[in-house]
């Protein structure tokens, strides 16, 4: 009896989810170029579309079937971002996927709750809106990493950043509560895509706490340097971007000092990386010191900082780098390039005098293998 009612309960929520669909289809044709608000009646199309579809997605057991139920959600928008019905679809689904998360809690089976709560979290990267940053901003610490992935993307996607810096859609309190998260969690997230999205929305902000998010990511890719711990090196080639772009672009001595610093310090541990571990690394992880050191020469040190180097001549010919590494970074007995840019020091030696060369790696440790 108790199959029957199941049954029988999801043919009702399927019948009623095709009606709704045609009608919110309807609707949409009809009114999405309009420029006047919805009426009440037409807003009560959009929420009965939003209940009944997210009803039978809670019931589905197929994550095939999750992901068909979900594209319809998001192509239900319609293709006009800033018509009033667009901001009543928005509306609409920040409130149905906050009851359908908290549904989602309740459920007893842990496999079919993460999947609903994926395809959420999903659906509301997919809307592209930051008024549904909300719904990401609190799931930014979740235990699946899934989840916190889409979760990243909701409040980081480009569009998102369009409507945030746009003269139009701009929410200074919104990219607030944004910036607040990502400054909150980032520190501890491991996931190099995730950061790279992180470091992507805070280059488009002149704003203190993107900047302290960057340079909090900045010490922790340079501590795992000096601890021999750091994975996907491939990250440095967003993170010395915006590092050096930040300290070119800064107007305040302070920032300047301290973004020249933190770039000069990663760059100059990218390279000693290379150079102490290149025989204890595996040619992939090898190709991709190489990629990063030849990209931030290129794109950063040519063409935004104006530095020429030997760098890759140097690498080409396969012959050693310390010279050019001594002459962009200093030495014991003199400043480098970048520091005489920027006007920073590596901090104060025992006698109060500034230290000139970076921090050096120390030997490769033991359990750091060959793993060809």
């Amino acid at each position: 009896m108790k199959k029957l009612s199941y049954f029988l309960g999801f043919v009702c929520i399927a019948v009623a989810y095709s009606a709704s669909t045609t009608e919110i289809k309807t609707l949409r044709s009809r009114v999405q170029d309009l420029g006047v608000e919805l009426t009440t009646s037409e807003k009560g199309v959009i929420s009965k579309f939003w209940s009944t579809t997210l009803d039978q997605m809670m019931l589905l057991d197929a994550s095939k079937e999750c992901v068909e139920t979900r594209r319809q959600l998001a192509e239900q928008k319609g293709s006009e971002p800033l018509s009033y019905y667009a901001a009543a679809y928005i509306a609409e689904a920040k409130s149905a996927i906050g009851v359908a998360f908290e549904n989602a809690k309740r459920m007893e089976d842990p496999g079919h709750r993460q999947m609903i709560e994926r395809n959420l979290m999903i659906l509301t990267a997919e809307l592209k809106s930051s008024d549904l940053a909300p719904l990401a901003l609190q799931r930014l610490d979740g235990e699946d990493d899934v989840t916190r992935y889409w979760a990243y993307k909701a409040v980081t996607e480009l569009a998102v950043i369009q409507q945030l810096t746009s003269d139009v859609t701009g929410d200074e309190k919104t990219t607030e509560a944004i910036l607040t998260g990502l400054k909150n969690r980032t520190p501890v997230e491991t996931q190099a895509e995730i950061q790279k999205m992180v470091i992507r929305f805070c280059m488009a902000f002149d704003d203190p706490l993107a900047r302290d998010i960057l340079v909090s990511i900045a010490d922790s890719r340079i501590q795992a340097y000096r601890d021999w711990t750091v994975k996907d090196e491939m990250l440095e080639v967003s993170l010395l971007t915006a590092l050096g772009n930040v300290a070119m672009l800064q107007q305040d001595p302070a920032n300047k000092k301290i973004f020249g610093r933190k770039f000069s310090e990663l760059y100059a541990l990218t390279i000693q990386r290379y150079l102490k571990g290149k025989a204890a690394f595996s040619k992939e992880e090898v190709g991709q010191l190489l990629t990063v050191i030849a990209e931030v020469d290129q794109n950063v040190l040519g063409k935004s900082l104006g530095i020429k180097t030997g760098i890759l001549s140097a690498l080409k010919s396969k012959r050693g780098l310390e010279r050019e590494y001594e002459t962009l970074f200093g030495d014991r007995t003199r400043p480098g390039q970048l520091t005489e840019l920027f006007g920073f020091d590596y901090g104060k030696n025992g006698s109060g005098k500034p230290i000139t060369a970076p921090p050096e790696l120390g030997p490769v440790p033991e359990k750091v293998t060959n793993q060809d």
